[in-house]
Order: C-alpha cells, then sequence, then structure tokens
C-alpha cells in the first residue's frame, strides 16, 4: 500500500512465501507491490537494518551561545552540571539559559567529559572473605 512503510516482519513474510510461490503471489501473500518485491529481492536485509543514523541537527542548538563559558568552567575541578546552569542563569539571565534546556548541558557535559575530561580515578575494591 502506499505510503505505508514495509515492516521487518512483512520482509521476512514475503521471503517466506517466495520459496514456493512467484513473485507476484508472494507479495501478495505479504501485503507488500511487486515493485517492493522486486527491491527486496535486489537487497534482502530487513528494513531495520537499512537505516542509517542523521548526521545533521534538526533544530538550532540552544547552548551555541554559552558553549565557551560552559567550557572554561568545566576546567575547574569537581563542578557539577547544576551548578554550572545555575552560573550561567545568573551570567546570561534565564531569558538566555531557560529551565528547559538543563537536561540538554547535562548530556553535553557528560558527553565533553567522556572525550576531554580529566582520567578517571582507579579503584581496586579489595574483597575480604571470612576466615581468610
Amino acid at each position: 500500500m502506499p505510503g505505508f512503510h514495509i515492516s521487518d516482519q512483512q520482509v521476512f513474510l514475503f521471503m517466506t512465501h517466495r520459496r514456493q510461490h512467484t513473485q507476484a503471489v508472494a507479495a501478495a501473500k505479504a501485503g507488500i507491490s511487486e515493485r517492493s518485491a522486486r527491491r527486496i529481492e535486489q537487497d534482502p536485509r530487513l528494513p531495520s537494518q537499512k537505516k542509517l543514523p542523521r548526521h545533521w541537527r534538526t533544530r538550532a542548538d540552544p547552548l551555541h551561545a554559552i558553549w565557551p563559558r560552559v567550557e572554561e568552567l568545566l576546567k575547574i575541578d569537581g563542578i557539577i552540571a547544576v551548578t554550572i546552569f545555575e552560573t550561567l542563569q545568573d551570567e546570561f539571565g534565564e531569558d538566555a539559559v531557560p529551565d528547559k534546556v538543563r537536561r540538554t548541558l547535562e548530556r553535553r557535559i557528560s558527553r565533553w567529559r567522556a572525550l576531554h575530561g580529566g582520567e578517571k580515578e582507579i579503584f581496586f575494591p579489595q574483597i575480604h572473605e571470612p576466615g581468610r
């Protein structure tokens, strides 16, 4: 049917029926068009395997203007994301840094620390077994 995406289940059903039937019959039994059946036979991957992750932004970055200041604050050892957020609201005002971008800022800080942050503390837990 036009306008509907083909599911993995329909592809699997088509391929199963295709073993015993013609392309047109197997497509009809799977509920897809013959044209879609030809496409499936050329590339037998499931639709869920064909999707590529998007590499572009869908909306404007709300932290673009304040990110250089965030990076300066991240150089302070032990500072947490909520403290950075409150500092930004004090400096730039709540209009420039609204409450709704707090979680976005926390995620961005977490990603920045994973890529550019300092080394993690190494911890070797000691296990004391009874009787040893």
